[in-house]
């Protein structure tokens, strides 16, 4: 995460984002491994190189200056005007953090779209304080049918403790888990604990990441049904209709 002090000028430019809604996205889609059939579409926040060297420069920028929740809720306005674009079948996520996730406004605006076929990815870079708190407002999401995911699962405090607490319908693999599995043994452990935790749950397992062929073999091979990575499709534009299956 990006610790460089708020400058008044990022500020600025912030509020402009904020203001004149200049947000933009890409889609990456997630995948059934053994046929490439899309299964979903990660929506991914876009802004101005000039002013961001990237989103997660932005986000954190926007925490810095206060922001951070009100830029989270303008990226998941932006990706649900999409909804209707979405191929039949296919789910929206959308990443939120816990702080934002638990705000009122944009629970409220979850709500009003939980028909629609979406899925929450929980980001959290500092540890979660309250996790009652926060089980309530995901039992409430899911009661509406909303999916809930844990992201960067072994990464961070994204932990197996986040996972236990969370119980959460899908559970996204870091890629530092997935990078080079295929010649790893220890990734390939926990990888595989990992799939068989899941099946037995009953939750999703995506593996995120996927650059190469070799990995996405591995990842077949361990039972891992779903993936996301630049082998299969980056991150693009959302197409309008059903595409074909991408391998």
């Amino acid at each position: 995460m990006n610790t460089e002090p708020l400058t008044s000028a990022t500020e600025q430019v912030l509020r402009s984002v904020l203001d004149h809604r200049a947000i933009h996205l890409a889609f990456q889609p997630v995948v059934q491994l053994h046929d490439g059939l899309v299964r979903g579409y990660e929506a991914l926040a876009r802004f101005d190189h000039q002013h961001f060297t990237s989103p997660v420069h932005a986000f954190a920028a926007a925490n810095a200056a206060g922001l951070g929740v009100e830029l989270e809720l303008l990226a998941a306005q932006t990706a649900f005007q999409r909804l209707d674009d979405m191929p039949p079948g296919a789910w929206l996520s959308i990443n939120l953090s816990v702080e934002a996730l638990t705000t009122p406004a944009v629970t409220n605006l979850l709500l009003t779209h939980a028909h629609r076929g979406i899925t929450i990815e929980l980001t959290e870079h500092t540890q979660v304080s309250d996790y009652h708190a926060l089980n309530q407002v995901t039992d409430q999401l899911r009661a509406a049918g909303i999916l809930i995911a844990v992201d960067d699962a072994g990464a961070g405090y994204a932990s197996l403790s986040h996972v236990l607490q969370l119980r959460p319908d899908i559970i996204k693999l870091d890629i530092t888990l997935v990078r080079d599995i295929d010649t790893d043994p220890i990734r390939t452990a926990l990888a595989r604990a990992l799939a068989t935790f899941a099946r037995e749950t009953g939750a999703m397992l995506i593996a995120e990441g996927i650059e190469t062929h070799a990995e996405h073999e591995k990842l077949r091979s361990l039972g891992i049904e779903l993936g996301q990575g630049y082998y299969m499709a980056r991150p693009g534009p959302l197409p309008s209709r059903h595409i074909e299956p991408l391998l």
